[in-house]
């Protein structure tokens, strides 16, 4: 897998590495969709090295599964491959429950050397967070153990304590372009989209799969930003609004907000649509966590705005 970007905090993790811990703790810290879970697999990979060579030889044969291992995460062609037995990655779906959490310590107790990933740690609720929190108190010897997460303070304060802290910066806008270029091929997208990243592959990554979200957030800043009230346009919208995922919908905000604000400071729009959007966007997400139908979600923040 080829890795663009942070590689300074791949050197701070290599340090970490080269003191030979009896037992690691991270807590991986930045943006989504920047790299975390990929270089946590990486590390993964060079702490269960058999020759312990940068971030993995590549040769031996824990390495080889490592790479089996990664690529079945991130590879959209499923097929059975020879994954590493001593990785571990914990993902939520909704949130990180505590039978998850026990699989972990199960896991951990092994007394072979082991590599545990949870993704996204602020999704654990409060019995799974304490029951890691043991854990991190007495984390058994020849262990790693890897939490990601967008924000730190969404965390135990005492699970923070326990862990080092890697904090990682988002993407700068070459390093964005280098690897849209990898994946797309029309110029005109990867420019647009490198300017909408902010630092972050979350956008550009949900256009590459499916390019329609781009459209639906021009045409729903086309919407917003029209003098007169448009009930055809909103009702046709909506109907596209209401066939979504969440976070489709959730992109397509993200897209839309980033236009408004680009707009914004070129004089384009009032700076008023801006502050109205982000107030409105939060009242419908609201919604829909509370259940609300998209389609009414969507027709209420519109009229809401032109009101």
């Amino acid at each position: 897998m080829k890795l663009i970007g942070h590689e300074n905090t791949k050197k701070i993790i290599r340090r970490f590495l080269d003191r030979n811990y009896p037992s690691y703790s991270f807590l991986f810290e930045g943006k989504d969709c920047i790299g975390k879970k990929a270089v946590a697999l990486l590390t993964a990979r060079a702490y269960l090295c058999e020759k312990q060579y940068g971030f993995g030889c590549g040769e031996c044969s824990s390495c080889r599964q490592a790479q089996e291992t990664i690529e079945d995460v991130y590879s959209e062609e499923k097929k059975e491959r020879n994954v590493h037995p001593d990785i571990m990655l914990v993902s939520p779906e909704k949130e990180i429950k505590i039978s998850q959490i026990r699989q972990v310590v199960q896991f951990l107790r092994l007394k072979k050397k082991k590599a545990v990933i949870i993704e996204k740690a602020e999704k654990m609720n409060t019995e799974a967070s304490n029951a890691l929190l043991k854990t991190l108190e007495e984390p058994p010897e020849n262990s790693m153990l890897i939490l990601t997460t967008s924000d730190q303070k969404k965390l135990l304060p005492t699970i923070v304590s326990r862990c080092k802290k890697i904090r990682f910066s988002p993407l700068s806008p070459e390093e964005i372009k280098q690897i849209i270029s990898l994946r797309l091929s029309d110029e005109k997208l990867v420019k647009t989209l490198t300017v909408l990243a902010d630092g972050s592959m979350c956008i550009p990554d949900a256009v590459a799969k499916k390019s329609q979200l781009f459209k639906y957030a021009k045409d729903l800043y086309t919407l917003l930003s029209l003098r007169e009230l448009h009930p055809e346009g909103i009702i046709t919208f909506a109907q596209i609004f209401d066939s979504l995922e969440l976070e489709e919908i959730r992109i397509i905000l993200d897209i839309t907000e980033k236009i408004i604000y680009k707009k914004t400071l070129k004089g384009d729009v009032d700076p008023q649509l801006y502050e109205d959007f982000i107030k409105e966007r939060k009242t419908l997400e609201k919604a829909l966590e509370k259940g609300v139908k998209k389609k009414l979600a969507v027709e209420g923040m519109y009229f809401a705005l032109k009101s």
